[in-house]
């Protein structure tokens, strides 16, 4: 049964965008051969979630002192409609010092029970000099919203965000999921068909790795059975295997606009 994810919007939004997230970055773009797309598990973890992006270019600058005013919140290419400027400028504020800004979004959102929100940064996309602050969030009950924070990490170096920016994403986690798992530690030798698997995935992985630089230098081909979701030995797929996340747009379903 399809999960829902619900955002209220309460307040004037000055133009926060949410979309599925996207398997895309640039550094991975610019990669020889672009070879980081090879590596399934990063691909995944990009497009893990709902994205928001800013509307506006801006500049966060921390001088270095705990104190709200110590940073400073700048606008290079502000917004023709005052209102929207004014309703972007309360969202984006030094609300806590530290180096700390606070995004505040005209949503408040809804999942189902038991169902709470991962709130984070976008996964391998580094930013210089800034770092995303995550929580959880108890969005099946809660009646309040959520901030996502950044901290700035260099004094006196400005942090810049460009239109259309990722500033938050949002992932649903099942709550109860982390207390209900009973880790434990094994010896491999226990599982002797395991065993000998994983010793011809590390075999195929040295490999791999012996003619990474080589292969990169003439046409980038990769040992590809986790992408296929398959063993090597036994060409068996994996029940289940998914290579990409097909996420639903949010559908616009306000009655007034």
């Amino acid at each position: 049964m399809p999960g829902s994810l619900i955002a209220y919007e309460y307040q004037l939004n000055p133009g926060f965008t949410l979309e599925p997230a996207s398997p895309r970055r640039d550094w991975m773009d610019e990669f020889p051969f672009r070879a980081p797309y090879r590596c399934l598990p990063l691909v995944m973890a990009n497009q893990a979630g709902w994205v928001i992006r800013t509307p506006i270019a801006f500049t966060v600058t921390w001088k270095g002192k705990p104190g709200l005013a110590s940073l400073t919140i700048d606008y290079p290419e502000p917004f023709s409609d005052p209102f929207r400027q004014k309703s972007m400028e309360r969202c984006v504020s030094s609300h806590f010092g530290g180096g700390i800004f606070t995004i505040m979004f005209p949503w408040l959102f809804r999942t189902e029970k038991g169902i709470g929100l991962w709130v984070h940064g976008p996964a391998n996309q580094p930013r210089h000099n800034a770092h995303a602050l995550e929580g959880i969030v108890e969005t099946d009950w809660a009646h309040t919203t959520f901030t996502m924070n950044w901290q700035v990490t260099k004094r006196q170096t400005p942090v810049y965000f460009k239109k259309g920016d990722v500033v938050c994403v949002l992932t649903p986690f099942p709550l109860s999921l982390l207390e209900s798992i009973e880790p434990e530690i094994r010896s491999i030798s226990e599982e002797p068909e395991l065993q000998r698997k994983l010793e011809a995935a590390a075999r195929e992985r040295q490999e791999t790795l012996s003619q990474y630089q080589p292969l990169l230098e003439t046409e980038g081909r990769f040992e590809l059975n986790y992408m296929r979701g398959e063993t090597r030995d036994q060409n068996v797929r994996a029940e289940g295997h998914r290579t990409n996340f097909k996420l639903h747009d949010f559908v616009d379903r306000r009655t007034a606009k």
